[in-house]
């Protein structure tokens, strides 16, 4: 503490930090607002700057012409720390320049020495009151920004809630209309049966376009089930299922969709089979996503699915490359990013690879993916084996 420092009342008086390295200013300015001021002193602009961190002055008189680091620089320094303090400068050498630099870094006053103490008294005040209104108003914004970010959030935890309600409904509602379809297909059934039964037929088309239907109608109810317990907040039904079976009955889910676009469908399967405990539904959700994903980026000639499960050491990798147009390096960025996506005129919400990657993470594992523009993409679902079982029986 330097000798005219005083140590700051607890009523708190307006403070003053005064930055001079010549001892008469410093002690003249000292008994000048002593009474009415909490007055710290500094030789050097560095002590200054330590002192103004420490007690956060509310208007600072410096003199511009000091030894080692100038008012100047200080003021800088200043203004970079604290946009809304008063500095005062002083000078005892008028010079148009000196006024030109100290105004350009937004010193609040210019003052020569000798200053007249009324003058003096009346700028301070004045730059004093200017302070504290600042400091106000940005506290004040801040607590309005703050409150109105409140005020959003409890309006979007109110959206939810009846987003919640609304999701309820839909869910049981739609599990209706799934129980009408699935009951028409089971009458179709009995038909396109006894119609078999007449001509002699063991397997027909149309069995094998229903045999699809009811297995993308149990993915349907599956993924009803799964939207039911997040909404109730139960845990996630986890299950063992076969990696290389549970990838060829997702692959013939979406064959269909491939077909419809004349498409070639190659799945591949390495290495002995194995089982993984997980959500099955969830994780059906990613192939259908990635498999989707290829269809649409395919070529209008000779397009080609190739799907491959591997069986690692430590791992399962299900991987689904296309000789699509590929991602450019700029959307490979955000492909895994909620809502983006390169297809929103033709309907496409960019949530695919982000579900994925979400449920992905869930397991343990992650999507990755590996593309050349105009060549395809190859994306890859990796999930550990740490919870693996082999031999056990099939789901």
């Amino acid at each position: 503490m330097t000798p005219c420092e005083q140590p700051r009342p607890a009523d708190r008086q307006p403070t003053l930090l005064v930055i001079d390295d010549e001892l008469g200013p410093r002690e003249s300015l000292r008994f000048l607002f002593k009474d009415d001021y909490h007055v710290m002193c500094a030789e050097t602009v560095d002590h200054g700057i330590q002192l103004m961190r420490e007690k956060s002055p509310d208007t600072v008189i410096m003199d511009i012409r000091m030894p080692g680091l100038s008012g100047i620089d200080g003021l800088r320094e200043i203004r970079r720390l604290d946009s809304d303090l008063a500095v005062i400068m002083l000078t005892g050498y008028a010079a148009v320049g000196t006024a030109q630099e100290a105004i350009r870094h937004e010193a609040s006053d210019y003052m020569e020495k000798p200053f007249d103490a009324t003058e003096m008294r009346d700028a301070v005040r004045r730059h004093v009151e200017h302070t504290r209104l600042r400091r106000k108003q940005r506290k004040l914004l801040s607590e309005a920004d703050a409150l109105d970010q409140r005020i959003c959030e409890l309006h979007e935890k109110e959206r939810l809630a009846e987003l919640g309600l609304s999701s309820t409904e839909f869910v049981h509602d739609l599990r209706n209309t799934l129980s009408v379809v699935t009951s028409a297909a089971s009458l179709l059934r009995m038909e396109v049966s006894e119609l078999q039964h007449q001509k002699g037929d063991t397997q027909s088309e149309a069995s094998s376009h229903l045999d699809l239907l009811e297995k993308a109608m149990q993915q349907c109810v599956g993924m009803l089930n799964t939207w039911q317990s997040l909404i109730l907040q139960r845990p996630q039904q986890q299950t063992w299922f076969r990696v290389h079976e549970f990838v060829r009955t997702c692959l013939e889910t979406c064959r269909p969709a491939a077909q419809a676009v004349r498409a070639r469908v190659v799945c591949e399967t390495l290495g002995d089979d194995v089982e993984l405990l997980g959500d099955r539904v969830q994780l059906a959700r990613v192939l259908g996503n990635l498999i989707q994903n290829a269809i649409y980026a395919l070529p209008a000639e000779n397009g080609l699915i190739r799907v491959r499960s591997e069986i690692l050491a430590t791992s399962a990798r299900v991987s689904v490359s296309d000789n699509g147009c590929g991602i450019s390096e700029e959307n490979l960025q955000h492909i895994f990013s909620p809502n983006f996506s390169t297809r929103h005129k033709l309907g496409g919400m960019g949530l695919g690879l982000f579900i994925a990657q979400k449920v992905a993470q869930a397991h343990g594992g992650t999507v990755t993916v590996e593309s050349v523009v105009n060549q395809g993409s190859t994306f890859s679902l990796l999930l550990p084996r740490n919870a693996s079982v082999t031999g056990r029986g099939g789901v």
